[in-house]
Parts: structure tokens; C-alpha cells; sequence
């Protein structure tokens, strides 16, 4: 039981993960039910007007057949694995760039889901935890990340709907040097009484990232 609700957490969490960036900048609720595909109301009001049964019936397996087109285009992520997602937005600006990496979450003790880069302004590559559970919005837990013989502590913040942790600008200068040198994060999370741990392993991060930037926006130089 432990191991399916583990996997349907991290499941849905990556799901809206990808939105993350849009969803404190916009009302409409773009990537509410993410996982799912939906359907315009104008499609669906179409075949409950049709009056002969089976042609209605037709109509409607014809629609649920044909791929949103509302909905952000990703491959579903698989533990051990690199996968870049492009998000659009929704307000006109430049698309949301990340790169995430799940962990094989079937141990029991294992509360954190993986690790996500995502495009920053200028040069800057974001480092967010992803997290199994998510935190209460608006806090600021203590991160603790061990890599190899070296400890580092942080002061993170909670994005929204909880289950990104954003870590410090401090820490995108050691995922772009001494990070790519140690074969897996140890990571704590300490929240209120709460106390998360977890181990992501960095295999191939260093393909990742230059995946990630040949992606993100080039920062234009100032005149």
C-alpha cells in the first residue's frame, strides 16, 4: 500500500510541478487537473445535442480520442531519468524551461521525490527539491544537503501548491561545479516538526544541464 500511494504522489506532483511557475502569476486555472486530458465545453455541448444515439455516441468517442490541445505536452517521467518539460505561458511571456529528475521512491523512508532545474533570469539555473508531500505554502523550511565529505544548510521557500522546494541562488553555483562530482544528494527537510529525508542521485547531471541551458532563453546584453 505504501509503495502505490508513493508512486501516485510523485506521480501527480511532477504533473503539476511542470505549471508551478504559472500558477502564482495567472487566475485561470491552466494546469488544474494536469494529468488528465480535457475538453472544451463548445466540444462536448456538440454530441449532447445530437439526437440519434449511436451518432452520439460516435461523436463522443471521436472527441475523448483527439489529444487536448490545453493542456502542457510532456512525457511521463520515469525513476532514473533526465526529463525536460517545456510549460507555455499562459500571460504571453517566455516559456517555463526545467529539467527533473525522479528518484526511485519505493523505499519507505524515502520522502523526497527528486531533484528539478528550471531556467532562471540572465545565466541562472534554479535548483528545486520535489518533494512526495507537500509543505504548507509560504514557508521557509531549513534544507540540509549533503554531497560527498561536504554539508551545506539553506533557507528554502515553498512554491506553490507545496511540493517544490526552491532552494537559495547559493545553491545553483554548486549544482553548476561541485555537485557534478558526487554521485547522489543526501537531503533533509526540516519544517515546523516535520522532518523529510531523502537520497537523489545525480547520474548524468551534467548532460542534463547543458540540456537544460542549450533550452533556456538567452539573456540579452544590456546597451
Amino acid at each position: 500500500m505504501r509503495r502505490f500511494s508513493t508512486r501516485a504522489h510523485v506521480t501527480l506532483g511532477l504533473a503539476a510541478a511542470i505549471c508551478i511557475y504559472w500558477m502564482s502569476t495567472t487566475t485561470a486555472a491552466l494546469c488544474q487537473d494536469s494529468g488528465k486530458p480535457t475538453k472544451l465545453n463548445s466540444e462536448v455541448e456538440h454530441c449532447r445535442r445530437i439526437k440519434d444515439e449511436r451518432a452520439r455516441v460516435r461523436c463522443e468517442k471521436e472527441e475523448n480520442s483527439r489529444p487536448s490541445t490545453n493542456v502542457p505536452q510532456q512525457q511521463p517521467a520515469e525513476p532514473g531519468t533526465w526529463q525536460l518539460a517545456r510549460t507555455p505561458n499562459p500571460a504571453g511571456g517566455p516559456d517555463s524551461i526545467s529539467i527533473a529528475k525522479i528518484a526511485n521512491t519505493t523505499g519507505s523512508d524515502q520522502d523526497i521525490a527528486g531533484l528539478m532545474l528550471r531556467c532562471g533570469e540572465g545565466a541562472t539555473t534554479q535548483v528545486l527539491v520535489v518533494l512526495i508531500v507537500p509543505l504548507p505554502l509560504r514557508t521557509h523550511p531549513k534544507v540540509t544537503v549533503v554531497a560527498g565529505a561536504t554539508t551545506t544548510e539553506f533557507i528554502a521557500s515553498v512554491m506553490t501548491p507545496g511540493v517544490l522546494v526552491l532552494l537559495p541562488e547559493k545553491a545553483s553555483a554548486l549544482v553548476e561545479a561541485a555537485w557534478q562530482s558526487v554521485p547522489e544528494l543526501a537531503v533533509s527537510i526540516s519544517e515546523n516538526r516535520r522532518s523529510l529525508h531523502g537520497v537523489i542521485p545525480l547520474t548524468d547531471i551534467s548532460t542534463a544541464m547543458q540540456t537544460l541551458q542549450s533550452n533556456c532563453p538567452k539573456a540579452v546584453p544590456a546597451r
